[in-house]
């Protein structure tokens, strides 16, 4: 049958026989050394609760929504009234929490090249981008968007974007 992942790098899909589960193996496409994962029998497998329209609808709302409110503050800073946060003298890490935010609902949706602009985004910022994501890993902030996704899930997103914003 074979077993079908996606590379720890460079995110594209991968098929490996069944024999190569478990093991590492060099991707296809980026040269680097990818874990495979082992097969998963299908008695291994588990039911999905079923989807909640309404929930899904309503985080979708929220999530544009967000991008309606982030969009208008940059068309207000256009206009001269806000200050760009580049240029700020007193910049914290909540005023870049929305790029961690997005990061998170970017992922969520599987939209891998938003959520590589957040990363980029946040390493302007240098350390005040990691606090940002630290905030969040912490508990220090929250936001009602990510919390609609399960605790796991966002741990894992978040931690993932800590990893990229290393030095």
């Amino acid at each position: 049958m074979g077993i079908t992942f996606r590379c720890e790098f460079c995110h594209k899909e991968i098929q490996a026989p069944d024999t190569a589960g478990g093991k590492r193996g060099k991707c296809p496409f980026c040269a680097k050394s990818t874990y495979i994962p082992s097969p998963v029998k299908e008695e291994e497998l588990l039911d999905l609760a079923p989807l909640d329209d309404q929930e899904e609808h309503r985080l979708q709302e929220h999530v544009q929504e967000l991008y309606r409110r982030e969009h208008d503050l940059i068309a207000l800073g256009k206009k001269g009234t806000l200050e760009p946060l580049e240029e700020r003298e007193n910049l914290t890490s909540a005023d870049l929490h929305h790029f961690a935010v997005n990061y998170v609902l970017e992922m969520a949706r599987n939209n891998l090249q938003g959520a590589d602009v957040q990363v980029m985004k946040l390493r302007n910022f240098g350390a005040l981008g990691v606090q940002a994501v630290d905030d969040f890993i912490e508990g220090n902030a929250h936001e009602p968007a990510m919390e609609a996704l399960p605790k796991r899930v966002r741990a894992s997103f978040l931690a993932e974007l800590r990893a990229k914003l290393r030095p």
